[in-house]
């Protein structure tokens, strides 16, 4: 699980991943879905940064905001 943070970040590396599903409700569910981001959001690792601590979401923007890992979901 990644919480977003009010962070943008620059050094973006590559793409890692996508959303696949956009969930509005409260559910058990395994795979790329948030319920914040909708499917197709594409999420990067950061440079100097393992993907166990954080990513970048790329925002509507085009800028990429910080999340932090928080732990692994259920």
């Amino acid at each position: 699980m990644y919480e977003t943070t009010e962070e943008y970040v620059s050094e973006i590396d590559k793409e890692i991943g996508h959303v696949t599903k956009y969930l509005d409700t409260e559910g058990t569910y395994s795979g790329n879905f948030s319920n914040t981001y909708k499917k197709g959001t594409a999420y990067y690792s950061i440079q100097g940064i393992n993907t166990n601590e954080a990513i970048a979401i790329k925002e509507k923007d085009g800028r990429f905001k910080k999340a932090i890992r928080t732990g692994k979901y259920n």
